[in-house]
């Protein structure tokens, strides 16, 4: 599942571009902290009636006294995100006719254990992590993958956040990841890394993106078709569709062969990244183009004819066994 974010301080022509561009996604996340506001009440009673006839399902974030100040919203088909200001008891009972979402990255075993024995209607629950906008304040890794366990033994669904690379969101613009890692990286590769390192099946973009990442993150959700940016020589230009074997090295990501008998000798150092083709002293298996996982020095078997764009490089530590492989060839 796929999800967006947008925010009710946009301009609604902002806002309608961002549903025209995201139309098909499945899930949109938006908030209605700040500021606390009948304008904000009807920007979202707006909002929801542009999406009436849409399959995407709405999750908003609010805390407590938003709720206090405008209990109508729990009569609009919403998912809530709890912020502060909900206790279990209170969690119990709004899940009995509410779909909400609980903070995945503040819950813990003893809260969760507790909403059982309140007879939570845990089938009404899912788990949505927080994106950090201070520098320094995501999540790290082994703490993501410990509290993923848990809410997973649970049987909730979980959601995390990926970031952008334009039009950050204020007032701080560093970036809005659930992990502290992807704080700036290629969004691709975060949202990438989130489904497959991580296991994350339900994933939203936090703030804007290029329109190239987001082809590309479309791309794997309908098709399982990963992008690669690639700088090549004009000799292999032609280049577009590489398809990975089934057995998979650590050093390497070798393409389902033909051969052809290639007669240039190559002697240069050989990094991750580059993509090669094997020469004639490979003998049959002359012709096979690799991508390099592992920097492996100079090769007398392997030429290089590319390399793919250092933003993505960590792609190919994701890279398994009958991927296919989208060849994009950019200019330096």
């Amino acid at each position: 599942m796929l999800g967006f974010s947008l925010y009710l301080n946009e301009d609604k022509d902002e806002i309608i571009k961002k549903l025209e561009d995201f139309k098909n996604y499945d899930y949109l996340f938006t908030s209605m902290h700040y500021p606390l506001d009948d304008k904000n009440i009807e920007k979202l009673f707006w909002l929801l009636d542009r999406l009436k006839n849409s399959k995407t399902k709405v999750c908003l974030d609010l805390n407590g006294k938003v709720l206090e100040k405008y209990p109508k919203l729990l009569d609009l088909n919403l998912i809530i995100r709890l912020d502060f200001g909900f206790n279990n008891d209170l969690i119990a009972k709004l899940s009995k006719n509410n779909k909400l979402a609980i903070n995945a990255s503040t819950i813990d075993y003893d809260n969760l254990v507790e909403l059982k024995e309140k007879n939570a209607n845990f089938s009404n629950i899912s788990a949505w992590h927080n994106y950090y906008p201070l520098s320094y304040s995501g999540l790290g890794s082994e703490d993501f993958i410990i509290k993923n366990k848990m809410l997973n033994s649970f049987g909730l669904d979980i959601f995390a956040f990926f970031q952008g690379d334009k039009n950050f969101r204020g007032p701080i613009y560093e970036s809005l990841p659930t992990l502290e890692e992807d704080r700036f990286k290629n969004p691709y590769y975060s949202y990438l890394k989130l489904k497959r390192k991580y296991k994350i099946k339900n994933l939203l973009l936090s703030e804007g993106i290029s329109q190239k990442n987001k082809k590309y993150i479309e791309d794997y959700e309908k098709n399982k078709l990963i992008n690669l940016d690639t700088f090549l020589e004009d000799d292999y230009k032609d280049l577009k569709n590489f398809e990975v074997r089934e057995d998979i090295s650590d050093f390497l990501i070798r393409n389902k062969r033909s051969y052809k008998l290639i007669e240039k000798i190559d002697n240069r150092e050989i990094k991750k990244g580059d993509l090669v083709i094997l020469n004639k002293n490979s003998n049959r298996y002359s012709g096979e183009l690799e991508i390099i996982r592992k920097d492996i020095g100079k090769d007398k078997m392997r030429n290089i004819i590319g390399y793919v764009d250092k933003s993505q490089l960590g792609i190919l530590d994701l890279i398994k066994g009958s991927d296919k492989l989208v060849i994009n060839r950019i200019k330096k």
